[in-house]
């Protein structure tokens, strides 16, 4: 890998995007890089939930706007900016550890995962009506639906800049820590994340994302619309939740 690094511990998945002297800005070979590596991720069975965080001084900076004057070329993978933001039902649970800049297709990846983890210094824009261009990688559909129209336009027709705090009241940053504590406080996130079912996990955030799109609220109540619903209560992992609380012990998950 020449864009990222992966480090893999404890059931957490460290993805870091390695671009620093670029600020984390994505050119068509990192964007496929990044693609390949959230394919894989998923088929390691030690890999319980992901961090994703950005080397040096950003998060990622967006789109590398240098190499598409240079090239001509906008090229994304079929999965979207950094290969995350057209996913829809990521089997992983995605925590976005955001150490500075997170603009553009930056922090259309940040949407992309379930908690954002922001450092104090952090900041947030879709500063791309500022360049002649739009959100169009996630950003304009995901922000009004974690924070309400009338909030996430305020920074989609402005592009201005949101700092972690301002991120934090507006309702789309989880927690807010020192720099230094940033990693420790996302870990310690995916940490009470991997003490629940895998299964569990999985199903509940299917069905927190797949029934904010239903038609009407009776369907959204249907366990048939969610196909990770079935079998879920005779699953292992839910026979062994039971023992193990009658037992008053720590259950050991399968993921069956």
């Amino acid at each position: 890998m020449e864009f990222a690094t992966v480090e893999v511990a404890g059931g957490v998945a460290l993805v870091t995007i390695n671009r620093p002297a670029s600020l984390n800005a994505l050119h068509p070979a990192a964007h496929y890089e990044l693609a390949s590596i959230f394919d894989d991720l998923p088929a390691n069975p030690d890999i319980r939930a992901v961090i994703l965080t950005g080397a040096g001084k950003a998060f990622c900076a967006g789109y590398d706007l240098k190499d598409n004057l240079a090239t001509g070329t906008i090229d994304l993978p079929g999965t979207g900016f950094g290969g995350l933001t057209f996913r829809v039902d990521y089997p992983l649970p995605l925590i976005a550890a955001v150490n500075g800049a997170a603009f553009g297709g930056g922090f259309e990846m940040a949407l992309a995962c379930d908690l954002i983890i922001a450092a104090d210094t952090a900041m947030f824009a879709l500063p791309e009506p500022k360049v002649g261009w739009a959100a169009l990688g996630g950003g304009l559909q995901r922000l009004p639906r974690a924070i309400g129209i009338k909030r996430a336009l305020s920074m989609i027709l402005t592009g201005r800049t949101v700092t972690a705090a301002e991120g934090q009241q507006l309702g789309f940053v989880n927690d807010v820590v020192p720099a230094a504590d940033l990693l420790a406080s996302a870990r310690n996130w995916a940490g009470q994340i991997i003490e629940c079912a895998p299964l569990a996990i999985r199903c509940s955030k299917q069905v927190a994302y797949a029934s904010l799109d239903q038609p009407d609220f009776s369907t959204a109540l249907t366990l048939d619309t969610y196909p990770t619903a079935a079998g879920l209560f005779t699953s292992e992992d839910a026979v062994e939740g039971k023992r193990a609380f009658a037992a008053r012990r720590k259950p050991v998950w399968t993921g069956r």
